[in-house]
């Protein structure tokens, strides 16, 4: 089945030793970038419930994605997205709410993104930690992980979302936005 997205996340502590590493096995450089995503739903969570998500995305570029989650894999996370490029997300935002989709919750992240071994390594400097993660087949993800000096004992399979609610049960943290308090400052 095309279309199928396989990643893994790693929490780390810094990102400049994996960044030297990708430097010297010639990875490509995508860039860096904020993203901001609006992730749309009834209001009763129905898409949610039922392991979708529909979002805007700005940042590398404005894109509009679905995602749903299709099983369960304890080695990789895996879910179909559909995903294309829009010129205005706040025209695709309007469609959305017409079509009864007027819960939203924004999710804002640093992104810095590498191409190496027919994998995408991303570096993601959220508002609760600074995670890696690899998105491609199965066995390219670990090869780039092993490869990258990354901890396998400490993957993670889930949704930055899950992370967060995560993150709140542990701190008593509030909310259901993940954002960036005002005049943060990017560590990147």
């Amino acid at each position: 089945m095309k279309n199928i997205e396989k990643e893994i996340k790693i929490k780390v502590r810094d990102l400049v030793k994996i960044s030297e590493k990708l430097k010297q096995k010639k990875a490509k450089f995508m860039g860096t970038a904020f993203q901001r995503t609006v992730r749309f739903d009834t209001e009763s969570c129905d898409l949610e419930k039922n392991k979708t998500f529909i979002r805007v995305r700005s940042g590398f570029d404005n894109v509009v994605t679905l995602k749903k989650k299709i099983k369960t894999n304890d080695n990789v996370f895996e879910r179909v997205e559909l995903e294309t490029e829009v010129s205005d997300i706040e025209i695709m935002r309007e469609i959305f709410h017409n079509l009864g989709y007027t819960r939203e919750f924004v999710m804002e992240k640093y992104r810095t993104n590498w191409e190496y071994n027919e994998t995408v390594i991303s570096f993601d400097e959220m508002p609760f930690g600074l995670y890696v993660e690899i998105e491609g087949e199965e066995k390219k993800i670990f090869e780039t992980a092993d490869e990258l000096g990354l901890d396998l004992s400490n993957k993670i399979t889930v949704t930055y979302w899950d992370l967060f609610e995560q993150y709140k049960s542990k701190t008593g943290q509030t909310g259901e936005n993940i954002v960036f308090p005002d005049g943060y400052i990017s560590r990147g």
